[in-house]
């Protein structure tokens, strides 16, 4: 199937492909999902209007023929999440796949822009999509709004890939598994997209070079931030904070208060968050009990991560695994 598609806001884009496809609609206030006729796959898409200037959409659907998707939109900023399915994409003489990275972000403004979808593939996806001006209302009278709109214009037709963090698959989860209604619910996934939003600009903007989050030394910045990055990547079995300040040669005092200069928390606050962010997913999407959470994570002793589950959480891991 050849789609041609011409958006004039945000909101057009899914407009647009529902004209192509066949199938029943169901409309329930600020929902759309459309289920796909026999003819065209199986499955359905979804567009969830959160407010004028932001739609989610989510796509769960195995195609009967390839889509070739030619669209053109006036303005965009999209935050886009693959779980499973391979689209090549095309634009400004660039090329990317989402096997190799699923998620990315992309700006665009008057651009053409080519996607293939093959068929006899499941496709999984979803797509937070904002209009430039909509994400720029949440910087007005702050003196961060030049840095925003400096880095947007900066990613004008650029494709970024965003690093697939434990925090990232939380804000993604919880969007997609969301069991709220109505107006709760667009409340719910507006906050589940700041989030992702504080990942991307975190992500975009330390390394601009103009982004006045501290006073800290360019060459120390870029160490602190690897410490991060080894942190993450080490969850099951941390550094000391001796072994991290040597990794990322940093005396220590420099990476204890760069990092919560930095990031507004301590290292092991840090350490703690991620591995609790972690444990949560590994008990409710690979439903681990609470044993086999705590271990997976790096927790020796159940009874201490449970402790530290409540404290942040309000309630105990087993209580929280019950009720997924």
């Amino acid at each position: 199937m050849e789609q041609i598609i011409h958006a004039h806001d945000i909101h057009g884009y899914f407009d647009g492909l529902a004209s192509y496809l066949t199938g029943s609609e169901v409309l329930q206030g600020s929902e759309h999902k459309i289920l796909l006729s026999p003819l065209l796959g199986t499955g359905s898409i979804t567009r969830q209007k959160i407010r004028p200037g932001i739609e989610v959409v989510l796509s769960d659907m195995t195609l009967q023929e390839d889509w070739k998707q030619y669209i053109t939109e006036d303005q965009v900023f999209e935050i886009h999440y693959c779980f499973s399915g391979n689209t090549d994409c095309f634009v400004n003489g660039k090329s990317f796949s989402t096997d190799v990275r699923p998620c990315n972000v992309y700006s665009m403004e008057t651009t053409e822009l080519y996607l293939h979808k093959k068929s006899k593939q499941k496709y999984q996806c979803l797509e937070i999509r904002m209009s430039p001006e909509q994400l720029l209302r949440y910087f007005e009278g702050e003196n961060d709004y030049a840095y925003v709109q400096k880095w947007l214009q900066k990613q004008l037709g650029n494709i970024t890939p965003l690093k697939d963090t434990v925090m990232l698959k939380r804000a993604v989860h919880e969007i997609v598994n969301s069991t709220y209604q109505g107006a709760m619910k667009r409340l719910h996934l507006e906050s589940k997209i700041m989030e992702m939003l504080l990942l991307v600009l975190d992500n975009g903007l330390q390394g601009a070079g103009s982004w006045p989050v501290s006073k800290i030394k360019k060459q120390d910045r870029e160490r602190l931030y690897a410490a991060r990055q080894l942190i993450e990547e080490r969850l099951e079995n941390p550094l000391s904070l001796k072994e991290l300040a040597r990794a990322t040669e940093l005396n220590e005092f420099k990476l204890k208060t760069g990092f919560k200069e930095l990031f507004g928390m301590t290292v092991f606050e840090y350490l703690r968050d991620l591995r609790l962010e972690k444990g949560m997913l590994l008990m409710r999407i690979d439903q681990l009990n609470v044993g086999e959470a705590a271990i997976a994570v790096g927790y020796s002793n159940p009874s201490n991560f449970s402790a530290a589950f409540y404290k942040k959480y309000g309630c105990n891991p087993l209580q929280y695994r019950k009720s997924t």
